[in-house]
């Protein structure tokens, strides 16, 4: 029991050591430029650019909103431009926790309804839906894919059970990948869905990991795959991606941030990341601004 316990504490040491070395970098305040128009920003959780129509982003809420989804423009103004727009509905499914929103393949968004703050539901699921036209009223899901943490190795796992939580989605080259919220203070998980079927769970398979300071809230991958933004709570990750290295194995850039309370949804947007707070409000920060990691 001794021998636990000290595990433990060495754990948070060495953590809040770590975090201590960088405390010293100056956060970045942010200011909203604008708020999300209604109906779309009722608890904000995810917010993609869209590759397909011009000045549209999609954002989505959480547990106990909407089972929709909803086109805005930069500015957070809703693109339709029907008087009564309440957003696309997605057609056949509840929104039991969407967490993310990202962009798949051939014209299609991927939703994360793998919300799981509880550590208590057996039901995550990864969503397949067509994007729809910024005027529509619905959007039919494509395919449904039940998923499933892996097994947690080593000490770790006598204690913790294995319902991860996670907040966090993107594609590159044809896969879905997921990052683990990381509510321990250790290193979050970087999963994938490999080849998955819709008549059963499919199990992540764990490609890596990363100490990310914070809560992981969201990730984005730019239109050329070349980076990699992550979002925590108080800081903005940001990774070179190249052919031969691992995630997180290239350059790296991290900026803390201030002034805001419950950011949830990334998205890069030309030279910029827009972020979005649960609230509504809207920030923006220039990629190229972001501090190189020595």
């Amino acid at each position: 029991m001794k021998l636990i316990v000290w595990l433990i504490v060495l754990f948070f040491v060495h953590d809040f050591h770590v975090y201590a070395q960088s405390s010293s970098d100056k956060p970045l305040k942010l200011e909203a430029y604008k708020r999300i128009d209604e109906p779309a920003r009722e608890e904000v959780s995810g917010i993609v650019k869209s590759r397909i129509y011009d000045d549209t982003y999609w954002v989505h809420g959480d547990s106990g909103t909407k089972d929709h989804i909803y086109a805005i423009n930069e500015k957070g103004e809703i693109k339709s431009e029907k008087k009564d727009y309440k957003g696309a509905e997605i057609k056949g499914v509840k929104n039991e926790d969407w967490e993310d929103i990202a962009l798949g393949e051939n014209g299609t968004l991927i939703l994360a309804d793998f919300g799981n703050n509880c550590h208590c539901r057996d039901n995550l699921k990864i969503l397949i839906i067509e994007e729809p036209d910024p005027d529509a009223d619905e959007a039919k899901v494509l395919a449904e894919y039940r998923i499933k943490y892996p097994e947690r190795e080593g000490i770790l796992s006598l204690f913790l059970e294995d319902n991860y939580n996670a907040e966090a989605v993107f594609m590159k080259s044809g896969k879905i990948y997921v990052i683990t919220k990381n509510e321990s203070g250790g290193e979050a998980k970087l999963l994938r869905l490999d080849n998955p079927v819709e008549d059963e769970v499919n199990t992540l398979t764990e490609i890596s990991s990363f100490k990310f300071k914070g809560q992981v809230t969201a990730a984005d991958i730019s239109p050329d795959e070349s980076k990699l933004a992550v979002l925590t709570y108080r800081s903005i990750w940001l990774f070179d991606l190249k052919e031969g290295q691992t995630f997180f194995g290239g350059n790296t850039y991290w900026q803390p941030i201030r002034g805001v309370k419950q950011v949830e949804s990334i998205t890069f947007s030309g030279e910029d990341l827009i972020i979005a707070e649960e609230n509504g409000d809207l920030y923006r920060v220039e990629v190229a601004k972001i501090p190189k990691v020595q």
